[in-house]
């Protein structure tokens, strides 16, 4: 298995490795969605027990991240008095406050929980006495249409509100609603959340699939460097995600990152202006490319016929004044290429796409030309 489809699959999130352009399955989809209105919770039995605390690793590049700079998730015992002081401050019915509490009454259980645990614990503990909080736990289990967050009136203090926009953000980003995910993780602050290695996942996550490699890089250094409690899992996908972000923004790699988003927006049923400007942005990068590649190829053509005929029927290499098709007054300006129905690229026609396949297929892995290919046909359809 590759990297990249290695990276899909300990994620646990359905959506296209750029590269790959391949639909991965959500292993982890109803994680995390443990809330009841009982007081029982059903504890995930696919989370590790937390390894012990170890001092954070030494940053790699101490300029972007400071070594004294250390984020710690809250001790269990503080998020359960925290939780103890919101219900007195909601004044909710004394007997549901009664049940809610009675979830962190074991103690050797609640020391021995992970910080992911502790999130969930916290949020069923809000769901059994906050309707709201219930119905989006429900939403979220049953797949229903998502309800809008109420952050009124006690609501809005922030232990309640960090903690709901944490839980819902890192389920929004399990099925790739990065761009809902992350506005609700941006303005969350690592030292004021129960399990500030998810903040920092997550929001690396959504910034890389949004296209925004550089902040996704600072979430990773604060993740590797700065974090304690990091679950393995975590490390060993932001490891990977770190080089992925290192990759540079252009050419093929970054048409592939295009893609991947356009048909990520396209399976959750979006078709808005946003698409539309992902979609230009394929075109143009993939004309650019081919222009590019063309370029080169005719530059090695010359060279070439420069070495065995001596330059004395070398064509002129001085650009004209002007371009334009002979006998033509138009400015030469040029229709918004589309892709059409049956999937061809843009305006090229048969022979002009065969060729832009030949100089891919030249000076590039198959599988770039296959997910182009892919690309296009998916656009397609989806425009029938």
């Amino acid at each position: 298995m590759s990297r990249s489809a290695a990276l899909c699959v300990v994620l646990g999130l359905a959506g296209n490795c750029p590269g790959l352009l391949s639909e991965t399955v959500a292993m982890e989809s109803d994680r995390g969605v443990t809330a009841r209105s009982s007081s029982v919770i059903a504890v995930q039995a696919a989370q590790e027990t937390p390894p012990a605390a170890a001092p954070a690793t030494p940053a790699a590049n101490p300029a972007a991240a400071p070594a004294k700079a250390a984020f710690v998730r809250m001790p269990p015992e503080q998020v359960h008095e925290n939780l103890i002081g919101w219900l007195a401050l909601s004044k909710a019915d004394q007997a549901e406050s009664a049940k809610a509490l009675q979830l962190w009454a074991d103690q050797s259980v609640v020391a021995a929980m992970s910080a992911e645990e502790t999130l969930d614990r916290l949020i069923a503990s809000f769901a059994m006495v906050d309707d709201s909080v219930q119905q989006l736990v429900d939403s979220c289990r049953t797949g229903g249409p998502r309800p809008v967050l109420n952050f009124e009136g006690v609501r809005s203090e922030s232990f309640y509100r960090n903690h709901v926009q944490l839980w819902y953000a890192r389920w929004l980003t399990q099925h790739r609603l990065y761009d809902d995910a992350l506005t609700l993780l941006e303005p969350l602050k690592p030292e004021e959340i129960a399990d500030p290695a998810s903040l920092f996942f997550y929001r690396a996550v959504c910034r890389l699939r949004l296209l925004k490699p550089d902040q996704a890089a600072d979430d990773l250094v604060l993740l590797l460097n700065n974090t304690t409690d990091v679950p393995a899992r975590f490390r060993a996908v932001a490891e990977m995600m770190r080089e992925e972000a290192g990759i540079p923004a252009d050419g093929l790699p970054q048409i592939a990152r295009l893609m991947s988003d356009v048909q990520r927006r396209l399976d959750l049923g979006k078709s808005d202006d946003p698409v539309q400007k992902r979609e230009e942005e394929v075109i143009a990068a993939l004309d650019k490319l081919l222009k590019d590649m063309e370029q080169q190829q005719q530059q090695q053509q010359q060279q070439q016929n420069g070495n065995s005929g001596g330059g004395s029927n070398q064509p002129s290499t001085q650009p004209a004044g002007s371009s334009g098709v002979k006998g033509s007054a138009g400015e030469g300006n040029a229709d918004r290429k589309e892709l059409t129905e049956n999937g061809a690229w843009g305006m090229l026609d048969k022979q002009q796409e065969a060729q832009a396949r030949e100089l891919i297929r030249q000076q590039f892995p198959p599988n770039f030309l296959d997910a182009i290919s892919r690309y296009t046909r998916r656009i397609a359809e989806q425009k029938k």
